[in-house]
């Protein structure tokens, strides 16, 4: 048998994988780090939503975080990718935004071309019923995947006490030791406990648009598909130790991890010989002679002091970048107009981002950037909503191209209300009966508790103690802070 510590778990969704995942990444990561885990993987379909929150909740609790995400391959299925290095990161994020540009929402999908052009740093993981290994044309989707993944491909299996799912193992391990390919074990894992299977349940309806009642096999067969300790996943495939160690070598690969990403902001066009600090410079002066007419000493201090530290930071492309923006805006008669922090800068003063002399009225320029604080400065520019607002973001993606720019996402995530709409229609309840649930429950918050939920039930005359109502509390307390969807930010 293999050692109990060679298990890693290179298989997570969490509740970002979108009504297909059940905890969210600090669960799971708690619950890994209870179970004795070192290392953990999560892997989200069609996107990283949930990977900052999984790094920063596996920092805190002292294990290392895997990153990577579910890919569907038009035609094939889906395959589980998991970064490498920091080009695997990048390549990762390319493959996901080819898959989604021009596809209706949440129907992103990856050509094999795609895939081939990305593949490099990335580790694929080729099993499951849903991958592209599980129908009759396998040996021909094994063969393309060797030639582009290489010594990167595994097979992952998993055991969750189904005939159906032995027979796939059984199939997928001849295929790999035909091919000479890695066979790893996993779990397959939607939700962090054994009890969170229900909620999965219910979760999964309201993606299918039907009732626990009428989903059948369309629903998991069992609650198997959790975290579980490193020796229980040993002992359930004794038979098969090397997949249990392959786990860990592959883990061991993967070295990245969200502390190595570091962040560039997008390079502003210059014209040639011209350095971003330079033009930054020339551009402050000749707008700040506009703005004062005179530059006294004070005024040049400031910018020079402003200029140095933006200079240090290298952020001079980022300044020039807001300070186009305006000047288009400006040169089209589009009302625009920088606020927040930025007021309190000089520089964009000078450059027309902001209209308040911040020199005149003394604010503190470290209150908008400081070398101290490490974060990176936010400028925020109003503009009108409608046509003119469209024509800026319009000239954005022409001027940065449409894989240089992009409108910021908003996750939308359960309060009471729409998680007793949901799940009260997946639990059988009538329009009426969810109607009249959804009133009652009235709180919005993110941290409703059982007994808040149940006592105003039973202030509106219903028994929460009544078979299905209770299953409704107990699922939407559940569901309370889980993300719903994503949506477009209405100001970003």
């Amino acid at each position: 048998m293999a050692s109990t510590t060679d298990y890693v778990e290179l298989r997570c969704r969490s509740a970002f994988s979108f009504l297909t995942g059940a905890s969210l990444p600090e669960d799971l990561v708690a619950r890994a780090a209870t179970l004795g885990h070192d290392t953990l993987a999560l892997a989200d379909r069609g996107g990283l939503y949930g990977a900052p929150r999984f790094f920063a909740a596996a920092r805190r609790a002292g294990v290392r975080p895997l990153v990577g995400a579910e890919v569907a391959v038009v035609g094939a299925g889906l395959l589980w990718l998991l970064v490498e290095d920091r080009a695997g990161y990048r390549n990762l994020c390319r493959l996901l935004t080819a898959g989604a540009l021009g596809r209706p929402k949440g129907a992103a999908a990856v050509t094999w071309d795609d895939l081939a052009a990305h593949a490099g740093g990335l580790h694929c993981l080729a099993g499951g019923a849903d991958g592209p290994l599980a129908g009759a044309d396998a040996e021909r989707a094994l063969r393309r995947l060797r030639a582009i993944f290489g010594a990167r491909l595994a097979i992952d299996v998993h055991r969750h006490r189904e005939r159906a799912g032995e027979r796939l193992l059984r199939r997928l391990a001849d295929l790999a030791a035909a091919h000479a390919v890695p066979l790893v074990a996993t779990n397959d894992v939607r939700h962090a406990a054994p009890d969170g299977r229900p909620l999965l349940d219910v979760l999964t309806c309201i993606r299918l648009g039907t009732t626990l009642d009428q989903a059948g096999r369309r629903l998991l067969a069992n609650a198997e598909r959790h975290l579980r300790p490193a020796a229980e996943m040993a002992a359930l495939f004794h038979d098969l130790p090397d997949a249990i160690q392959q786990s860990r070598r592959i883990a061991e690969r993967c070295t990245f991890t969200l502390a190595d990403l570091g962040y560039r902001f997008p390079e502003f066009p210059l014209p040639d010989g011209e350095t971003p600090s330079g033009l930054l410079r020339t551009l402050t002066y000749r707008g700040a002679r506009a703005r004062y007419r005179t530059l006294t000493p004070r005024i040049r201090r400031q910018l020079e002091h402003e200029l140095a530290l933006i200079a240090r930071l290298d952020l001079a492309g980022y300044f020039l970048i807001v300070w186009d923006i305006v000047r288009f805006c400006r040169a089209r008669g589009i009302l625009c107009q920088g606020r927040g922090s930025a007021a309190n800068s000089a520089v964009c003063y000078a450059l027309g981002i902001t209209a308040v002399d911040p020199i005149g009225m003394d604010l503190l320029f470290e209150r908008f950037l400081s070398a101290e604080r490490g974060e990176w400065p936010d400028i925020d520019l109003d503009l009108p909503s409608g046509d003119r607002r469209e024509e800026v973001i319009q000239y954005v993606y022409r001027r940065y191209g449409e894989r240089g720019a992009a409108m910021t996402a908003t996750v939308i995530s359960y309060r009471t209300r729409s998680a007793v709409r949901e799940a009260g229609k997946a639990l059988g309840f009538s329009l009426a009966q969810v109607d009249r649930l959804a009133k009652l429950l009235r709180a919005h918050g993110w941290h409703d508790q059982h007994d808040e939920l149940a006592a105003q039930l039973r202030a509106g005359g219903v028994d929460p103690a009544a078979p299905r109502v209770g299953v409704l509390v107990d699922v939407v307390r559940r569901m309370l802070a889980l993300p719903r969807h994503l949506g477009q930010h209405t100001r970003g």
